[in-house]
């Protein structure tokens, strides 16, 4: 009498359909659906989304980085162009003569003093401190229709080029045009004039 494996007796029929001869064959395995494998690589197209997400996340973050860093400069200029016409109206108000320094990477604002010496206001009033840039900025343009040149000095100590803007107590002014600007081109410029007016004139485009 044919008995099962585990002592149950049963029919060669029945023991056929139940469990094939082979499983009982060295190295046999049982199949794994096609949907429940864990070894399925990635398909052609999963790869093409996959690598489009983060094509498209980098572009994002770009914009986002490049979007921040031109309204940074945007802020610079409209923050000189309120400062001068601070600085016009406390000029008038007081009679006295005030002297902005223009640096390429940086601005203050002086008075004449003894000998001809600037002297720098910021120090007493924290509204008109030295404004440094960030490295990747920069400022260039004209004064009193002269171009400014800014040249790396080798003695590390001497004091750079800057040019001069007078701001006088008769509300007049030496006329400027300056540009800020940033590594990738982007540029937003600003004016002034003899009788004092300072606008800021937005971004510059193409020329």
């Amino acid at each position: 009498m044919p008995m099962w494996v585990t002592g149950i007796w049963t029919n060669k029929a029945s023991m056929s359909f139940k469990m094939p001869r082979s499983c009982f064959q060295p190295g046999f395995y049982l199949p794994q659906s096609k949907y429940n494998s864990g070894n399925r690589g990635f398909t052609l197209i999963e790869l093409m989304v996959v690598i489009l997400i983060a094509g498209m996340l980098i572009t994002f973050a770009s914009l986002s980085v490049t979007t921040s860093s031109d309204k940074q400069l945007e802020t610079e200029a409209k923050r000189f162009v309120s400062l001068v016409k601070f600085a016009a109206n406390e000029s008038i108000m007081n009679s006295r003569e005030i002297i902005l320094k223009v640096e390429e990477q940086k601005y203050s604002f002086a008075q004449p003093g003894a000998n001809g010496e600037l002297v720098d206001i910021g120090e007493d009033d924290p509204v008109f401190r030295a404004r440094e840039l960030p490295e990747h900025m920069q400022i260039s343009g004209e004064i009193n229709g002269e171009r400014m040149v800014f040249e790396e000095k080798r003695d590390k100590e001497a004091e750079p080029d800057f040019g001069k803007i007078g701001i006088f107590s008769s509300g007049e002014m030496i006329p400027f045009y300056i540009v800020f600007s940033q590594d990738d081109g982007t540029e937003f410029e600003v004016s002034g004039d003899f009788a004092g007016k300072v606008e800021y004139l937005g971004r510059v485009r193409d020329r």
